[in-house]
């Protein structure tokens, strides 16, 4: 008989440990790697476990082909090459023979064009219609977009076959409708099942079809990406033997608590049973997000509901000195900082690299005659020797005032250009799957937000925001009208 299993993992309760345990168990049960498949939504997902499983059994990354993410399973399985795949270039490209603008980039995580161009919104329309197995004007009558038509989205789509016909080009929803796989597994398990579309859901049964055992994974208390496709719905009506992950590892009790009752508002979803750490933790309200002292110890995470809100807190640890990462990048990689270490090596009587060289002199302040060498030392700059006494500061006049002074309270504060930043501001979707010591979430939402709230998913993406927390919380008060009550 057929084993089909569900695993509702809420948050910290050790989902991916719990699969991989799973994947352990069917090693020693003689079952070869190449025999189980762990497919992901995400590569991150993806990755890890498979990192994971290679250093926790010591197998070779070959041994573990099914080990990835649906669309990469159905690009192997289709046996299709890179130069076959729609890029940015090829949309960009699109658009410009089709007279629209394309203005952001296509998110392959999600599988959607960002960017608030006509290209973009036409591609989105389509891509949504497909990953939920709908027709355009299925689409068009559930999404939000009121300076678009159905009949420019359907002008858009039949060009974009075309386009995709004449250079044997293929998007990324292509690869999952022309998936026709049984994959030769024994066992197959899905990770983050909540945000799986229904075309991805379809692909899925049949990839598992041969499979004598099915896990699926998820949690749809955080299953907040139905804005790009996610089909919740599916994973609330599988049919199989459900279990709960028990007990977190990350939430502290004050958090559990509010994460409850933020869970308690979402009317369609799985009721779980799950307890947090034995730690109370602390819930701080606070008025302004400037008051928080992030020279506090540990990891620190900062989080808005939407982007336009970020600026604050940026301008919050810029105040205090502190280096950050957003956007998956330090506040202390820059152009600014490159030059700054570039004139610490030239004082030291180092060489630096053309490259160096070009972008130092760029904050000089006074032109310089750039021979062209492979190294240049202080004399190669037009610069006398003594000029070694000067620091930073005094030669670095290009730099902008603000950042200037940003840039030397970090340096005061210890901060080293090198290292990771322990502060990451994002938005609450960008910050699903991370933790931090400290958590800072404004309470403030935006007009669209606004609009949704009550509905399940908004709840859903509070709840994640919540549960992002492994010591102290740190909830802003709303500077505005519109925000979500915790």
């Amino acid at each position: 008989m057929r084993k089909v299993q569900i695993i509702l993992g809420p948050p910290g309760t050790g989902k991916t440990s719990t699969l991989l345990n799973i994947v352990e168990e069917a090693l020693s049960r003689g079952i070869p790697p190449e025999r189980i498949a762990y497919l992901a939504f995400t590569r991150k997902a993806a990755h890890e476990a498979q990192e994971r499983a290679m250093a926790q059994f010591g197998f070779e990354e070959g041994r573990f082909p099914f080990f990835r993410t649906l669309h990469s399973l159905a690009f192997r399985e289709l046996g299709m090459q890179r130069d076959e795949v729609m890029t940015n270039s090829h949309y960009r490209k699109f658009g410009k023979a089709m007279g629209i603008e394309f203005r952001g980039i296509y998110d392959e995580n999600i599988g959607l064009h960002t960017g608030d161009g006509l290209g973009d919104k036409c591609s989105r329309i389509e891509s949504l219609a497909r990953v939920g197995l709908r027709t355009i004007d299925q689409q068009m009558a559930i999404t939000n977009v009121n300076d678009l038509n159905p009949h420019a989205v359907k002008q858009y789509n039949s060009a974009l076959l075309s386009y995709k016909k004449e250079n044997g080009l293929h998007d990324f929803t292509d690869m999952l409708e022309k998936y026709n796989s049984q994959l030769p597994v024994d066992i197959c398990i899905f990770d983050e099942a909540q945000d799986l579309s229904s075309a991805q859901y379809k692909m899925a049964i049949l990839a598992a079809s041969l499979a004598s055992e099915v896990y699926i994974a998820g949690d749809d208390d955080q299953a907040i990406f139905g804005w790009a496709g996610a089909d919740v719905h599916k994973f609330l009506n599988l049919k199989g033997q459900k279990s709960t992950l028990p007990n977190s590892h990350r939430i502290p009790r004050k958090v559990h608590l509010l994460a409850n009752d933020v869970s308690s508002r979402i009317k369609n979803r799985y009721p779980k049973k799950w307890a947090p750490k034995k730690e109370e933790g602390e819930v701080y309200y606070v008025t302004n997000e400037q008051d928080i002292d992030f020279s506090n110890p540990g990891t620190w995470m900062l989080l808005s509901r939407s982007k336009y809100l970020l600026h604050r807190l940026k301008q919050a640890v810029r105040q205090q000195g502190f280096a950050y990462s957003i956007n998956s990048r330090s506040s202390l990689e820059s152009e600014e900082t490159r030059a700054i270490l570039a004139w610490e090596s030239i004082r030291k009587g180092k060489n630096i690299s053309q490259h160096e060289a070009k972008n130092l002199i760029n904050f000089f302040g006074f032109s310089v005659n750039l021979l062209k060498k492979d190294s240049y030392g202080i004399e190669d700059l037009g610069l006398p020797d003594a000029a070694r006494q000067y620091d930073w500061m005094t030669m670095l006049r290009g730099i902008a005032p603000d950042e200037r002074e940003y840039l030397r309270s970090c340096m005061r504060n210890g901060e080293k250009f090198s290292d990771k930043p322990r502060i990451t501001i994002s938005t609450i979707h960008q910050s699903k799957g991370g933790e931090a010591d400290n958590l800072v979430l404004l309470t403030d939402m935006g007009k669209l937000s606004w609009e949704n709230l009550g509905g399940d998913e908004e709840n859903r993406v509070w709840y994640v925001a919540l549960t992002r927390a492994k010591e102290n919380l740190y909830l802003i008060q709303p500077k505005g009208l519109r925000y979500f009550s915790i």
